[in-house]
């Protein structure tokens, strides 16, 4: 079994957003106490190698040390890292506004109107799943889909079926995994990332021939919890 596990939350329109807020580090301490908890033990860890991912995975380990237990070395692997936005936005952004010059006054309230950001982010990443980006250097959908499928590949291949194996990564992550395992196409896949919950945990089942989803989205770390502001999308 698979299990891939979204980062907590990040420091969303902060200069860096590649670190836990204080809400994402408590959020990695309860999905930590629950694994802990219910005996979870895998057999591998993985992180992409972006900050919040691996804080994410340290909270893990941390928890499991002091409680006496080992958990194995932690694997970073790129191929889990989340899509760049500011580069898909920033490479999108100039057709969009052609198409709907209103967009240029949302650009720099995104993160602080709801609704400029659901305009301009929304937007962009719609336009990005649907092929609409050609720009070199800049990751494509498909590329993002391939990417996420291989490095999923290339866990299975190494441990064999059988094993119980972690992995720490992010939100567009979880929804390439499931484009490719499901078939389903970009949109679709764009609009479950919008429900995955920080610190949510899906799970794939696996064996030589297939991989198959058994559980999405799984928050009832969170939810045991009894405080609803620990359920967070961004």
């Amino acid at each position: 079994m698979i299990y891939l596990i979204r980062h907590g939350q990040a420091s969303f329109g902060h200069e860096n957003y590649d670190r836990l807020s204080p809400l994402g580090i408590r959020q990695a301490k309860i999905v930590a106490a629950y694994l802990y908890d219910t005996g979870f033990q895998p057999d591998a860890l993985y992180s992409g190698s972006m900050d919040r991912q691996t804080a994410t995975a340290e909270e893990t380990i941390a928890w499991y040390r002091r409680g006496g237990k080992v958990l194995p070395a932690l694997d970073i692997m790129e191929g889990f890292n989340e899509y760049d936005t500011t580069a898909i936005v920033t490479a999108l952004f100039p057709a969009m506004a052609r198409q709907d010059p209103s967009l240029n006054d949302d650009l720099p309230r995104m993160y602080e109107s709801k609704a400029a950001f659901k305009r301009v982010f929304e937007g962009a990443m719609l336009r990005w799943v649907a092929g609409g980006l050609d720009t070199p250097g800049v990751e494509t959908w498909e590329e993002l889909v391939a990417r996420v499928s291989g490095a999923l590949m290339t866990v299975m291949r190494k441990h064999g079926g059988g094993k119980t194996i972690a992995v720490f990564t992010s939100g567009g992550a979880i929804a390439a995994s499931l484009a490719s395992v499901l078939c389903i196409p970009g949109e679709g896949a764009m609009r479950l990332n919008w429900q995955i919950v920080n610190t949510s945990i899906t799970r794939f089942m696996y064996n030589e021939e297939r991989i198959t989803l058994a559980g999405f989205n799984s928050l009832a770390h969170l939810e045991l919890a009894g405080d609803p502001s620990l359920i967070t999308y961004r």
